[in-house]
């Protein structure tokens, strides 16, 4: 873990610094802008993440379903179908082509979701009656599923070749997220 810590340490502070919903006077606008930027990033890949192969215990169907909160949060914003359809998606997709790389995605995906439940306390007043699904994430199970990433990623991830692999497409996912992110307006 701390291989990937290092890795996307300089981008994932430069991301969360700039971050717009993390402003001490962010609502449900800057929520809505950055559900709708997470959502086209995401929504292309994240099957083909949770869907290949991962180690037994992982819970990959569970943690699928990161877009359907994202999808849920924009309907709640009041989009339909045709609204949701039309947002624009992402064609920069992390490398997903090896299990260290598939870990190296998944690490930014839930650390994302630990660090949503920091956001949740301070932000989710402030968009009621908004539900926020993306922010409630896995609920009081975050620390559980951070927990079980975190061994599984050190098991699999026992040596220096599978770790640096990983680092890389950590990064890689943080910089087109952060770009991404840039280009929507929402940091």
């Amino acid at each position: 873990m701390l291989a990937l810590r290092d890795a996307t340490r300089a981008v994932h502070d430069e991301f969360e610094s700039g971050l717009r919903l993390a402003r001490p006077d962010a609502g449900q606008a800057e929520y809505l802008v950055f559900v709708s930027a997470m959502y086209g990033w995401l929504q292309p890949f994240e099957k083909s993440l949770w869907n290949s192969a991962w180690p037994n215990g992982m819970e990959a169907a569970a943690r699928a379903q990161k877009s359907a909160w994202l999808e849920r949060d924009l309907r709640a914003a009041g989009m339909d179908d045709a609204a949701i359809a039309r947002l624009p998606r992402s064609s920069a997709s992390p490398p997903l082509a090896s299990p260290a790389q598939r870990f190296g995605v998944a690490y930014v995906m839930e650390g994302a979701q630990l660090g949503s439940q920091v956001l949740a306390r301070t932000l989710k007043p402030r968009l009621a009656p908004w539900p926020a699904y993306w922010l409630s994430g896995y609920g009081a199970d975050a620390p559980a599923y951070w927990l079980s990433f975190r061994k599984q990623a050190e098991h699999c991830l026992a040596d220096q070749s599978a770790r640096a692999c990983a680092a890389a497409a950590a990064a890689q996912a943080f910089h087109t997220l952060a770009d991404w992110f840039r280009a929507r307006g929402a940091a």
